[in-house]
């Protein structure tokens, strides 16, 4: 592997697909990949398995689903009020 090849495989990492085509300077990939090392190390410190992370994972999805579907449903409620339609 070549110098350059190494790069591209490190920016990779840090932001994706073509990373070294999307203007990131060095000091912002080395910045992403320590927020992803210091995210590893609280994952392997909380004593929380894979199978726990992914539970409340879900819950934090399902929990913005609702929040997400009762302001849908306040700003319908507002629109129908603002024509007279409902309450």
């Amino acid at each position: 592997m070549t110098k350059n090849e190494f790069i591209e495989e490190v920016y990779e990492l840090a932001f994706g697909e073509n990373a070294i085509n999307r203007q990131f300077s060095y000091d912002e990939v080395l910045d992403e990949l320590r927020k992803f090392s210091d995210n590893a190390l609280i994952f392997e410190e909380s004593g929380l398995s894979e199978d726990d992370f992914e539970a409340i994972d879900e819950k934090i999805e399902s929990s913005y689903k609702d929040g997400y579907r009762a302001g849908s449903l306040f700003q319908l409620e507002q629109a129908a009020a603002d024509y007279g339609v409902g309450k």
